[in-house]
């Protein structure tokens, strides 16, 4: 896998209470930048913006808030000069009232170099079945699997990707990753500590499925996701777990050849990365979830107006510090606009509405 020197500082988020390093190392970057050798990372030790469950937004100076708009709709979760962050929300009609409505798809749309913008978007291919495989199967090439059980597709700059991929953008700008996990190693959504045990007991289900082949992908450094598997151990929801089945995955060299219906989607660009985390809800009720949350980004992106859902969290005394607090908060405290209709887009990557930056200005 090619590696971006570029020398530029960022920032990362870093959970509350843990060390800057894994192991005290400051050569060893959490969670896993490792796109762009030679640029410093400075720790950030609030929570990260992001959206979990259904869908609860997680502000950028620790308001917690759900946000259901309407259903099929996409709306602006940060709109900035650098970049766009659009969220897609679905209502799945079978599940509890209060905890039916979802994230199921991502855009982002982010300037490269020399003038050149990336889109790359995150979807769920079908809201209403799960387990619908990949399409075509190539019994040749059984080393790429299908992400989320066929379930889950990227569309990175307009090439279609169902399987799993580690690819460098074209003009060197970034990278997109994106393999199947299993339930140990998926990432805690923000309110886990205080997840039902009866519930957490459904989440070990990840059936396997045979292989197909859509995509051709640029890259596979098997082992150097795995050195970023490692330093995000933290966040997982069984540490213990999830290192023995890394332990497997290292030594056999597969994390690219797995098969299941939770996946996780790394996309890391100059201006702002993601991590994503697709979940499907298969006990209480036929569902799927994208969770997202910032993992890092470029101080002078960082220093730009950001409008949006999430953006308008971003508070002008917004500072670092393990005394930044959650605060639970009615939607309309936490935002600006009354009317759902503010933040909503016409469509994944466009950056017209009235909540967002272009028209704020």
């Amino acid at each position: 896998v090619p590696v971006i020197p570029n020398n530029r500082n960022y920032y990362y988020y870093l959970p509350p209470g843990s060390t800057p390093y894994p192991n005290n190392n400051p050569n060893t970057l959490y969670p896993g930048h490792n796109l762009f050798p030679g640029s410093q990372y400075y720790p950030y030790t609030g929570y990260p913006g992001g959206n979990n469950g259904d869908p609860i937004i997680m502000g950028l100076s620790g308001q917690i808030f759900k946000f259901d708009g309407r259903p099929g709709g996409w709306y602006s979760a940060v709109s900035a000069k650098s970049f766009q962050w659009n969220m897609k929300v679905s209502k799945f009609e079978e599940c509890p009232e209060l905890s039916d409505t979802f994230v199921t798809g991502v855009a982002l749309s982010v300037n490269g170099k020399d003038g050149k913008k990336h889109q790359i978007e995150v979807n769920v291919v079908n809201e209403f079945q799960t387990d619908v495989g990949c399409g075509i199967q190539d019994i040749k090439t059984n080393d790429y699997q299908c992400l989320g059980a066929g379930s889950l597709e990227l569309l990175i700059d307009g090439h279609k990707v169902v399987q799993t991929i580690d690819h460098i953008l074209d003009d060197n700008s970034g990278r997109v990753t994106a393999f199947n996990t299993i339930a140990k190693c998926s990432r805690r959504w923000f309110d886990f500590d205080v997840t039902p045990a009866e519930e957490l007991g459904t989440i070990s289900k990840t059936p396997a499925l045979r292989s197909r082949r859509l995509f051709k992908n640029v890259s596979k450094g098997s082992s150097d996701i795995m050195d970023v598997l490692e330093t995000m151990k933290m966040t997982m929801i069984d540490q213990p777990g999830c290192e023995e089945w890394m332990k497997e995955r290292r030594t056999n060299n597969d994390i690219f050849k797995q098969t299941g219906t939770w996946s996780t989607v790394m996309i890391q660009t100059e201006a702002i990365s993601l991590h994503i985390e697709y979940k499907q809800e298969q006990e209480r009720c036929s569902a799927h979830n994208l969770d997202v949350w910032i993992s890092s980004v470029s101080p002078e992106v960082f220093g730009e107006d950001w409008e949006g859902v999430i953006g308008e969290t971003k508070s002008s005394d917004h500072k670092s510090g393990d005394n930044i607090e959650r605060k639970h908060m009615s939607r309309a405290d936490a935002l600006k606009y009354a009317d759902d209709g503010a933040y909503e887009v016409p469509s994944p990557f466009s950056t017209q509405c009235k909540a967002c930056i272009q028209s704020s200005n």
